[in-house]
């Protein structure tokens, strides 16, 4: 399933997201570009995969941080955003208004833990 985070022009995170976007585009090659994507109304062009290398770069956004700001809109909630990690593919969109981020792989809820597969304190 794939989740998405928009972070417009007006947000603190806007200008670490365009240099992360511009230092993907300089390794990137022209035929490893993603076509467009859509969410809702926001529109996503020339996208760029995150190798696996410069993960920890994007995962470094800490997007979670403007999960109550105006300039900031996603369809994960704040536990979700917490379990960003290296396994989840992500692909940064230039758009319209700021960039569109798009996780694949995040997961739905907490994994079980424990002997029962949850906490017995």
């Amino acid at each position: 399933m794939q989740n998405h985070c928009l972070i417009m022009e007006q947000s603190r995170k806007a200008k670490i997201t365009r240099n992360l976007y511009e230092l993907l585009k300089q390794k990137t090659k022209k035929r490893d570009i993603v076509p467009s994507c859509q969410w809702e109304s926001y529109v996503g062009q020339e996208g760029l995969r995150v190798p696996v290398q410069d993960r920890i770069k994007a995962l470094n956004l800490r997007v979670h941080d403007e999960h109550m700001s105006p300039y900031f809109k996603t369809d994960m909630n704040l536990f979700q955003l917490h379990m960003l990690d290296e396994t989840v593919d992500i692909i940064v969109y230039k758009s319209d208004g700021g960039w569109l981020l798009v996780y694949d792989g995040v997961p739905l809820g907490p994994k079980p833990f424990g002997q029962a597969g949850y906490d017995t304190r």
